[in-house]
């Protein structure tokens, strides 16, 4: 029996010049807006802890003067020989408790910015992951067609990308109520429940059996989620199913040609590694050459001003730069995120007909 997943390998390549080339700027730069988005298929979140106790902002008022109780300022000299002496120092410090330095403030102006922007980088994050799942089906939808309407796409697909949305957020929260459930059955089976029993020794013997478990979630929980980037997504896209339904006819696939999706599964990781070098590379390569004309632009800036404004021109031409490269990285990752989406639907339809989202291209490149 032949392996689709070596088959498809140059029909895919030839799938991503049909699409890419010749080369036309407004294709590529909506592809590489796509693309930013998707970043190889999904975004992972981090936990955002949130930070406090910036300092005591509240403070205590200031001194009540040289007459209140409890002043914290004295004088060292009667009043008249203190105010003929206007050149010394006629009050001191009588304790070290004295507010001094930034001011109180300041230092809440400085924590009220901290939290702003954690709060920016916070909103940023969620919103690019939530944008994910629907370039997702942009993206989908232009290597059916072979052509790129982001706004269309996206409309087209509202419904469909709120629906991948729900199911990446069950399937997130399903594999982590396993591992917890696994995590407290060991605490609680295992260690007998109690937290006196959890040292060094209980650790190190139950380490080995806790990385195989929880590297056979993490293992499953890429493979569910690749698949369904992979192949439901383009199910959804062509034929109008559900993520439940896509998946319905993906797994009835698999059960029947478990041997293709297992070469497929094996020769995709093999390519993902492959393009993952290309990409360092031509990262690298991009960063250079990104790097010296605008590091040399910033740094002759700020040498030949050397004051604030410098800085701030330093600084712009520096935000240039680097948006400069980021297009640039976007650019690089289009024809290797257009390879490897291509070779996935290749299979796909090669697999079963019946699930074929790309029927025009495959007739098309077979043609030739």
């Amino acid at each position: 029996m032949a392996l689709h997943a070596v088959d498809d390998i140059d029909d895919a390549i030839d799938a991503t010049k049909s699409f890419l080339f010749p080369f036309e700027k407004g294709i590529w730069l909506r592809m590489a807006f796509v693309v930013f988005f998707i970043g190889g298929g999904g975004v992972g979140l981090n936990n955002v802890q949130s930070f406090s106790n910036f300092g005591d902002f509240g403070g205590n008022g200031g001194p009540s003067g040289p007459s209140s109780p409890g002043s914290d300022f004295q004088l060292t000299a009667p009043l008249e020989t203190a105010l003929s002496l206007p050149g010394d120092l006629a009050m001191q410090v009588s304790e070290p408790g004295v507010p001094s330095g930034v001011p109180d403030e300041l230092l809440a102006g400085a924590g009220i910015l901290v939290f702003a922007v954690l709060g920016l980088f916070v909103l940023l994050a969620l919103a690019y992951g939530i944008l994910s799942n629907f370039m997702e089906f942009v993206l989908t939808q232009a290597l059916i067609d072979r052509e790129i309407h982001v706004r269309r796409y996206f409309n087209e697909h509202v419904g469909d990308g709120i629906r991948l949305l729900l199911f990446r957020l069950v399937l997130g929260i399903i594999w982590l109520g396993i591992a917890l459930v696994i995590g407290a059955a060991g605490f609680f089976l295992v260690l007998g429940g109690e937290a006196a029993n959890v040292g060094a020794s209980s650790v190190l013997a139950l380490s080995g059996l806790f990385i195989a478990v929880f590297a056979v979630l993490a293992i499953s929980y890429g493979i569910v989620f690749g698949f369904t980037t992979v192949f439901v997504v383009p199910l959804m896209a062509a034929d109008n199913d559900g993520v439940l339904a896509g998946w319905s006819r993906l797994w009835g696939s698999i059960t029947s040609q478990p041997k293709q999706y297992l070469a497929y599964l094996f020769f995709s990781i093999v390519l993902q590694i492959g393009v993952g070098i290309v990409s360092a590379i031509l990262g690298i390569i991009a960063f250079i050459v990104v790097l010296i004309p605008f590091g040399l632009v910033a740094a002759a800036l700020y040498l030949a001003l050397h004051n604030t404004v410098g800085v701030v021109l330093a600084g712009v031409v520096g935000l240039l730069g680097l948006l400069v490269l980021l297009v640039i990285g976007a650019l690089i990752q289009v024809p290797l995120t257009t390879f490897l989406r291509y070779y996935a639907m290749l299979v796909l339809g090669d697999i079963d007909a019946d699930m074929d989202p790309i029927p025009e291209v495959r007739s098309d490149i077979r043609a030739e």
